[in-house]
């Protein structure tokens, strides 16, 4: 293919485009927040008691974390889920193996879950911050993972788009979210606005680098961010691949064995 066509092919992105995916982030973002105040408000006694045991605040009880890390799993599967079918309603042309991605999605949430689950338990010893940290860095990795996941699957030719849109969306979320518990001071809080306000910034933000991209490539006439983008030493380089090379013998030089022939003769 060709710079033109290569150029012509880049995504494009409108204004509509901005709008509609941060409203089915913030949907998606939502859906799990509501999961979420459904299961604190059925636990909540339990929540309650395990934070006033022994009169300290900072101890917990093996109960009050097994709580959060159901409350946290279940409100970030739901929420990485819905976020993603939501935003591939917006693009359905960019977006074909929803079902693929959404799979993926549901196992790699699983995994993360899995692999925290030691670090849950051993912030039972530690404190309430220590499982608000745990529990941050839960929702952080998983939608983070979930995101990148989704674009590389859905369009692997800019999968370098959805890193930086949901590496610049997550940085962005941290920063709020560290304004919102520097204003209110309330662990609480932050859970409850942390998963709309990560997949909300995801969606915006993509919307926002797609567009500036867009205008870039208009302007410069190169694609940058598509993957059969070359550069320096690898342009014109091809892929190699694991086949081996047969090589046919050479032929047998059958001229020169008639020109000898014939002198015989």
């Amino acid at each position: 293919m060709d710079q033109q066509n290569t150029v012509d092919s880049a995504p494009k992105f409108t204004f509509l485009s901005l709008i509609t995916r941060t409203i089915a982030g913030l949907g998606g973002g939502i859906a799990g927040t509501i999961v979420l105040l459904i299961i604190y408000m059925l636990s909540s006694s339990i929540l309650q008691q395990a934070l006033v045991q022994s009169g300290e605040e900072a101890d917990v009880t093996s109960l009050f974390t097994v709580v959060i890390m159901a409350m946290v799993f279940v409100s970030l599967l739901v929420s990485n889920i819905f976020s993603p079918l939501f935003i591939s309603f917006t693009q359905g042309e960019r977006y074909k193996k929803v079902t693929t991605s959404l799979f993926q999605i549901f196992v790699l949430n699983i995994v993360i879950f899995v692999l925290l689950v030691p670090i849950y338990l051993f912030s039972t010893n530690i404190g309430i911050g220590f499982v608000s940290f745990t529990a941050g860095l839960q929702m952080a990795l998983s939608v983070l993972a979930s995101a990148l996941v989704f674009e590389i699957i859905s369009n692997y030719r800019y999968a370098l788009l959805g890193v930086y849109s949901v590496i610049f969306a997550v940085l962005l979320a941290i920063v709020f979210s560290s304004i919102i518990y520097q204003t209110t001071g309330s662990v609480l809080a932050l859970l409850f606005l942390a998963l709309p306000l990560l997949w909300g910034g995801i969606g915006f933000m993509f919307g926002l680098v797609g567009m500036i991209y867009a205008w870039v490539v208009s302007v410069w006439g190169v694609d940058y961010l598509a993957t059969t983008q070359e550069y320096a030493k690898d342009y014109g380089v091809h892929e190699t691949t694991d086949e081996v090379e047969v090589v046919a013998p050479e032929p047998k030089d059958t001229e020169g064995v008639d020109f000898l022939r014939k002198d015989d003769q």
